[in-house]
Order: structure tokens, then sequence, then C-alpha cells
């Protein structure tokens, strides 16, 4: 049964395990796009959005009319309740710098550590002044490695677009760094 007819069976019937059968189908692919744009450090803040959205899924069902592909219906919701939590979550930043929580203990040296966490807050920095669309293509294939195929559906765009968005993305970052004076390889 396609995602679009256990849809509008579930619509009709009520029946808990077609919503069941339509949540284990995408429920990873939808966390993965939450987390895409939510960021690296908010894994539990994904799983709530991640829940939030087959909770509207639930509350929106009957307003799918079937002019698009319900995975496209899905991914655009999902999307658009991220890109809103994360605008939630720039209110709400922690009071207590990044740099004080502490950190497992590693082998490297001192300065070793201070080197590596100015490297990360630097490209994290990059990454949050790049577009919302250019961000998410960037961690879903960089960070949650998924494929230019999967992002493509997950985002509803053609794959030309997606590598497109990837191209600008990476490009956007090079400036930025050699602007900041870091010299970045490849």
């Amino acid at each position: 049964m396609t995602d679009e007819e256990l849809a509008a069976a579930y619509v009709r019937a009520r029946d808990p395990d077609l919503f069941r059968t339509l949540v284990e189908r995408h429920q990873a692919r939808v966390h993965r796009l939450v987390a895409s744009l939510l960021g690296p450090f908010a894994d539990t803040e994904a799983q709530e959005v991640t829940q939030e959205v087959f909770v509207r899924v639930h509350e929106r069902l009957a307003t799918f009319r079937g002019e698009a592909r319900f995975s496209s219906w899905l991914y655009r919701l999902a999307y658009n309740r991220a890109l809103e939590q994360r605008r939630l979550a720039r209110l709400r930043r922690p009071h207590v710098p990044f740099e004080t929580i502490p950190e497992k203990a590693t082998t490297a040296s001192p300065l070793d550590d201070v080197l590596r966490r100015e490297r990360e807050d630097r490209v994290l920095r990059w990454m949050d002044g790049l577009p919302d669309l250019y961000r998410s293509t960037l961690y879903l294939h960089y960070w949650l490695d998924a494929s230019v195929e999967e992002i493509a559906e997950l985002l509803g765009a053609p794959t030309g677009t997606v590598k497109s968005y990837l191209s600008r993305a990476r490009e956007r970052l090079r400036r930025q760094a050699k602007a900041d004076g870091t010299e970045v390889s490849g």
C-alpha cells in the first residue's frame, strides 16, 4: 500500500495500525531532516520536534489532498516545524558559555584542545551564517551521511538542485574562511 493510500485509509477508518505504519516508514528520515536544521548538539530537541511533527500530521492528515506525494507533504511540514523551533531556540540561548561545559577527557594536549575548540567554533559560526536551506543540506550530507538522492527527497528538490545547494554552501564557507584568514583545502 502506498503512503497516499495509507493516509486516505487512515482518514476513513481511523485504524491506529495504519497511522503507525506511516510513522514507521518515515520517522527516521523526518528525524534526520529535523536534526539537520537544529544542528549537531540538539539531538534530544530533534527527537521532541520529530514527535511533534507526527502529532501535527495526525491532526492535519484529513487536509492532505494527495496533489503531491505524502512524503513531500510530510517533509515540508517537518522542515517548517524545525525552522520554527530553530528560531525559538535562538531566543533561549544558554546563559553559560559553551566552553564552560565540561568535556570528556582527551589524550590531546591542552593546546590541541583549545585549537580544536576554536576551529569547531569558527565552523559552527560560519554554518550559522548560511541560509537555512544550505545549512540543512550540509548537515544532512556531511553530518548525517545522507546521499544526494535522500536529501532531494527530504527537501522535495531535484538531485541537481541539491548538488547546487551543496556546492554553493561549500563555496560560501570557503569565502567566509578566507575572509576570517583561515586557510581551507579542497
